[in-house]
């Protein structure tokens, strides 16, 4: 039943949507559980070609910017034309509530919604005043620097609400402002019960017997550590299966090791798959990986900091665990509970995990049970988005 909060504009400019990143997925489905909660929502993203450049839909508009041509107009636009198209609507009560998905240099839309005194909501993804430094991109007291730190604490301040998924967020923004939140799953759209027979048929998938990864291949994601952890298994045991989906830099380095280790045959790499298709592909699975690179020098520094969509799509599909034992992800995979947390340097330790779960069937149905009750509770949309904004109006 709508709960007939004011309607919304969402903010993520640089996201396009929909896609088949993270993003997208992140941006995609709280603007659909914000829809069944508020009245009408509005959402800003980046057009891509094919798209239109303003949709309408039974509760949502899209409006989708212009892709700028050099990274200074991209970024100026990411504050400018949120600020026009949120003043706009302000100024003609189309809306009464901001939300802005929080990035470098952008709070045109929450600061627009501001000086028109609607309520606002900022939400930090990451640290992104401190990456930047972590990674050497910019220089310690330089101008850059003292900029981003001086415009981060201007939005900060006009803020009514702003979510974080870490304490180290905390340190640049004031605990009383600040409202823990998780990403969550779409328990409809993710279950054990979707149809997975032609997959099974396409790719020759046991049952019992399927492993999967789901992501971008970025610089930090442990995915040539995967391959060499699930390598004596296959040894043993030729019909095991390892999906990999999602392309990215490390995908290559990924395809030359399967190559070199002779394993064509039973780690596929599938590349970018599209959203509406990955239900189908972790339903197929047996066993899910979220294995994340601790020496990456920023969660080095800062501790792993994200929410990770994965996980609770894993989750909402029944499947039981295995994840990096940092940061947030030792919430999310509780040893022995929701599947096992590992150290994801130690390649002997996460070949043992897999096996576990390969060979103890009864207990992994067990863990893959806990896991999609705990979707249907807390780690969804709705409930996320409900919680916000009962924190927000208090109602």
């Amino acid at each position: 039943m709508k709960q007939n909060y004011p309607a919304l504009l969402y903010s993520a400019p640089d996201v396009d949507y929909p896609g088949t990143h993270g993003g997208s997925t992140h941006v995609g489905e709280i603007v659909k559980a914000l829809s069944d909660l508020c009245d009408r929502v509005y959402l800003i993203c980046t057009h891509k070609k094919s798209q239109k450049y303003i949709e309408k839909r039974k509760q949502i508009t899209i409006i989708r910017l212009p892709k700028l041509p050099t990274t200074l107009l991209r970024v100026s636009s990411y504050f400018l034309f949120p600020f026009i198209i949120t003043f706009f609507l302000g100024l003609f009560n189309k809306i009464g509530l901001v939300y802005e998905r929080g990035k470098i240099f952008g709070g045109g839309a929450l600061f627009a919604g501001n000086l028109l005194g609607k309520k606002t909501i900022y939400s930090m993804i990451e640290p992104y005043t401190e990456i930047p430094l972590i990674l050497g991109q910019i220089r310690k007291d330089s101008f850059t620097h003292k900029f981003m730190q001086w415009w981060h604490k201007i939005i900060v301040q006009r803020a009514d609400k702003i979510t974080i998924t870490h304490p180290i967020f905390l340190t640049t923004i004031p605990k009383e402002k600040s409202y823990f939140i998780h990403t969550g799953a779409n328990p409809q759209k993710f279950n054990e019960k979707l149809p997975t027979q032609h997959l099974k048929k396409r790719y020759g998938l046991v049952k019992g017997k399927t492993l999967l990864y789901v992501g971008s291949f970025s610089k930090w994601h442990s995915c040539t550590t995967m391959i060499k952890a699930v390598m004596p298994l296959i040894k043993k045991d030729k019909q095991i299966k390892f999906l990999m989906l999602g392309k990215g830099e490390h995908y290559e380095t990924s395809k030359r090791l399967i190559e070199e280790l002779k394993l064509e045959k039973n780690i596929l790499l599938l590349g970018k798959i599209p959203f509406e298709q990955l239900p189908n592909y972790i339903a197929a699975a047996d066993i899910c990986l979220a294995l994340f690179d601790r020496t990456y020098p920023p969660f080095k520094k800062l501790d792993y900091y994200y929410s990770p969509i994965k996980i609770h799509e894993y989750k909402a599909s029944g499947k039981p665990i295995i994840a990096s034992n940092i940061g947030t992800l030792k919430n999310y995979v509780v040893n022995g509970k929701n599947g096992y947390s590992v150290n994801e340097g130690n390649i002997k330790e996460i070949t043992e995990a897999v096996n576990k779960l390969l060979t103890q069937k009864k207990k992994a149905q067990k863990i893959g049970q806990t896991n999609r009750k705990e979707i249907m509770t807390t780690y969804n949309w709705e409930v996320q988005s409900k919680k916000l904004l009962k924190e927000l109006y208090g109602n």
